[in-house]
């Protein structure tokens, strides 16, 4: 089946449905596709929803910083501004609304 991988999301109980509206030419697309990779539309469907799902929240998940941006990070936490009276009065607003559970 090629370089084809169901998800592995498939081992669960397929309990729930989604429904979408498509066209012709995705309708085409999505067939020949899962005709291409030997498999059912439904399997073909969940594994590149999985994938793209997976890509997208990996590609959100995290911050990558060039070596010059990551240096600029790290210094400006070594090296902290002083706080404005205006920082200084929302932390004591907080300080005096929040109870904490210590």
């Amino acid at each position: 089946m090629l370089d084809f991988q169901a998800s592995p999301l498939d081992d669960e109980k397929q309990s729930r449905t989604t429904q979408i509206r498509h066209g012709d030419g995705l309708f085409d697309l999505i067939e020949q596709a899962a005709t291409s990779l030997a498999v059912d539309k439904s399997v073909f469907l969940r594994a590149a929803i999985a994938k793209e799902a997976e890509r997208v929240l990996e590609t959100r998940s995290r911050h990558v910083l060039t070596p010059e941006d990551a240096a600029q990070f790290a210094a400006a936490l070594d090296a902290p501004p002083k706080p404005t009276p205006r920082a200084i009065a929302a932390a004591k607003a907080y300080k005096d609304r929040v109870v904490h559970a210590d």
